[in-house]
């Protein structure tokens, strides 16, 4: 039998054996550094993969032995439904992106980490030079329910304003000469400040001015060739003058929305949300010279009355004011671009061609996109020399006594709130929604940058690429707000009447009357349960 003093001793060395190799084991951990690995997750067509990897990589060789950044590209059709799933479960991600219309929902749910004080011990990240609307799409106050104000829960990556997008080559197929003026140099050399029009019995179309309804319509026509088309060009090279698939630059322009703030003390937030896609009462704006005050607010020339206030407004004031369409009326020119006049396509051309198919393969002249267009047509469209056509962009169209207006897509950089590496992931943050990263994507002019400084640089800009007037996006960047979807958490009050407008009204076997009948008083219930209404 082993005696026990005996084993004691031996088992009293064996120990004292792993105790060293451990601690040796531990002080050599220590000095190397134990490196934080972070799960990032994001999506994005093969151009924006390609750079965000090659982002990643180069924050993974500055931040060696130190932070790993492990990135997850997710297929866009399957990106919201999958972070759903991650940020339920256990095994969360520590950065993902999050756009505009999708942040608030999470955010909702708890799922969203704040940011401010993050923020604002920052030496990198400036929210005061980026752009402030970008900035406020990511704040969100949890009691009113109300996005743009309250705590800031994402860093914006960039944005994607809106313009018009045209076919140069198909223009001057049909007589017109494409030129790029500034108004003063116009009206200097033409006599005129319009975005279409004719001059010594030829047609000139100037990409630095937004074209009148009345203007992109005759346009529009002079460059269809769509034979169920009232007034054509059986000349042009395309079937359809342009395609357009949002209202908003039209709704927008007359003051009009979809959704009005009202308020409403006996509601826990304050106040809800009214549907007011078919609001039929006229819009007013202030005359040059002239201010209005309505309803406690002071509204300068040049400036649209809100829809609170334009119901105060006496018949003296109104004479101050110049009267715009309703946002119904601008429903119905949306409506009859295809329908009535056929100048767009309707949902059975266009849902079985992408937005970028039938401008690239040259069946619409003219299109109506964000920026993100872009990094597609500067591979889809080849030069006229290799059988394609030249392009560039265009302001929005707006109306003639209107404000400019139009939507932007917006991404931001968010942290979960579940990660239990914060610290490390604001840095990967800082990183990308930085100097060094802002500038990768502007280089590789995929979307407007999140600063002012570095979208007004040629670093963005690129004047050696098209599109040629390239800095049309950063004018549109100073006005345009978040569309729809943005709004709310929630989708379902879009999801009641959009499938039905974007098809059967768009195709001409619905009404917008008939759409206003089916829909808008179960859009409202959805609203005001929302809102506790």
């Amino acid at each position: 039998m082993y005696p026990a003093k005996r084993f004691f001793k031996v088992a009293a060395l064996i120990m004292s054996a792993i105790m060293a190799v451990c601690m040796v084991a531990c002080e050599d951990e220590a000095a190397s550094g134990e490196v934080t690995v972070l799960k990032f997750f994001s999506w994005g067509n093969e151009t924006e993969v390609e750079l965000t990897r090659h982002l990643v990589d180069d924050f993974n060789e500055k931040h060696k032995g130190e932070i790993e950044v492990s990135f997850t590209p997710i297929p866009s059709g399957d990106y919201e439904t999958k972070l759903n799933n991650a940020l339920r479960g256990r095994n969360v991600p520590d950065v993902i992106i999050a756009g505009d219309g999708e942040v608030k929902q999470w955010i909702d749910q708890g799922a969203i980490a704040e940011l401010d004080d993050m923020a604002a011990a920052s030496s990198v990240i400036d929210l005061d030079k980026m752009w402030a609307d970008g900035v406020n799409r990511y704040r969100y106050d949890m009691k009113s329910r109300r996005g743009g104000v309250g705590k800031l829960y994402g860093i914006m990556r960039d944005y994607s304003p809106s313009v018009l997008f045209y076919n140069k080559t198909a223009m001057n197929a049909v007589g017109i000469t494409c030129i790029s003026m500034e108004k003063e140099q116009s009206l200097s050399t033409y006599g005129t400040d319009s975005a279409y029009f004719e001059y010594g019995g030829k047609y000139y179309f100037n990409n630095r001015i937004a074209t009148t309804w009345e203007e992109l319509l005759a346009l529009s026509q002079k460059l269809t060739s769509n034979t169920a088309a009232p007034v054509r060009n059986n000349a042009s090279i395309t079937k359809f003058g342009m395609y357009v698939i949002n209202w908003f630059c039209f709704g927008w322009s007359v003051g009009g929305n979809c959704l009005e703030w009202v308020e409403d003390a006996s509601l826990p937030g304050g106040g809800k949300y009214q549907f007011t896609l078919f609001d039929e009462t006229k819009n007013y704006i202030v005359n040059s010279g002239e201010s209005v005050t309505v309803g406690g607010n002071t509204y300068a020339a040049g400036e649209i009355v809100s829809y609170k206030d334009k119901a105060l407004l006496t018949s003296a004031q109104k004479n101050k004011c110049t009267e715009l369409p309703s946002q119904v009326e601008a429903m119905q020119y949306f409506v009859d671009l295809s329908v009535k006049h056929g100048v767009s396509p309707k949902p059975d051309v266009s849902q079985s061609n992408s937005n970028y198919g039938l401008f690239s393969s040259e069946q619409c002249a003219m299109l109506i996109d964000t920026r993100y267009a872009v990094g597609i047509f500067r591979k889809t469209i080849a030069d006229e020399s290799a059988g394609g056509f030249d392009w560039d962009v265009a302001p929005l169209p707006k109306h003639k006594d209107g404000i400019m207006a139009g939507h932007s897509g917006s991404l931001a950089y968010c942290i979960p709130e579940k990660s239990t590496k914060k610290e490390a992931a604001w840095k990967f943050i800082e990183y990308m929604a930085g100097p060094e990263g802002q500038t990768g994507f502007a280089e590789a002019g995929f979307t407007i940058p999140n600063t002012m400084e570095l979208s007004n640089s040629e670093v963005f800009l690129q004047p050696s690429q098209k599109p040629a007037n390239s800095s049309i996006f950063v004018d549109a960047a100073y006005y345009q707000r978040t569309g729809d979807w943005g709004y709310l958490p929630s989708k379902a009050w879009i999801n009641e009447w959009a499938n039905d407008l974007n098809n059967k009204v768009l195709l001409g076997t619905m009404t917008l009357k008939q759409l206003e009948n089916k829909h808008a008083a179960e859009t409202q219930r959805i609203i005001d349960a929302y809102f506790g209404g």
